[in-house]
Parts: structure tokens; C-alpha cells; sequence
């Protein structure tokens, strides 16, 4: 069965949105640390980081620390950050300053990376 990637990334958008994914004053990335990659909830009843959007994100913090410009990129194309006035890939480009030739690349270099370390977690 192939993945939907759009529809899974479109998701992780959502779930971004929703907000209150671990304590206040602690990232996901720190959480991540904090139980040495295994996102489960555990203490005090929050939320079970078991999910595809917690992998997403998990995947796309990864990326920010070695290609912060990818991971800026990846973030307004599926809506987790940006401008709903921002309906085309053109206007997302240039809103953040770069062609959308760059845009394109950047984005196509986010998506491999993100979907590579979804399908080496997932199998």
C-alpha cells in the first residue's frame, strides 16, 4: 500500500495547530531527548506521542538542525507556519524571500529526508 504523503503531512499541519503536544516550557525535540526518541506520553497523563504527526515532526526537527532553510520550507508548504493568503508555491516563495526555483528544491530535499526517516521508523 503506497502512503499518501500530502494527506499525512496535511495532517501533521492540523496536529501542529492543535498545540499543547507536550508540557509548557518543553519542545517536542525535548521531549524526544528526554525519553531517548521514544515519544509515549508517560508522566502526568499527557498526550501519547505514539502518531505519524508526532513522527512528522519528530523527522522535521531532525532536518531544521542540518537544513534549517528545508525545514522553513517544508513547514509553510503544508501550512504548519505561514500566511492562508499564500495559495501558491510562487507566493510562499517570495513572501520568504527566495525564487521559486530554490523554493521547489528545498522542498523536494525536506520531503525526501521526512519520508526517508518515516519509512526506516515504520518498518
Amino acid at each position: 500500500m503506497k502512503a499518501n504523503w500530502d494527506e499525512i503531512f496535511d495532517q501533521w499541519a492540523r496536529w501542529v495547530h492543535q498545540g499543547a503536544l507536550v508540557p509548557r516550557g518543553q519542545s517536542i525535540l525535548g521531549k524526544l531527548i528526554e525519553c531517548e526518541g521514544v515519544l509515549s506520553g508517560g508522566r502526568g497523563g499527557g498526550p501519547v506521542l505514539d502518531c505519524i504527526e508526532a513522527d512528522v515532526e519528530a523527522a522535521v526537527l531532525r532536518l531544521a538542525a542540518e537544513d534549517r532553510a528545508s525545514a522553513h520550507v517544508f513547514r509553510i508548504e503544508y501550512g504548519a507556519i505561514g500566511n492562508v493568503n499564500d495559495d501558491t508555491q510562487l507566493k510562499r516563495a517570495l513572501r520568504i524571500g527566495i525564487s521559486l526555483p530554490t523554493y521547489k528544491r528545498r522542498l523536494k530535499q525536506a520531503r525526501t529526508v521526512v519520508i526517508e526517516s518515516l519509512i526506516s521508523k515504520r518498518t
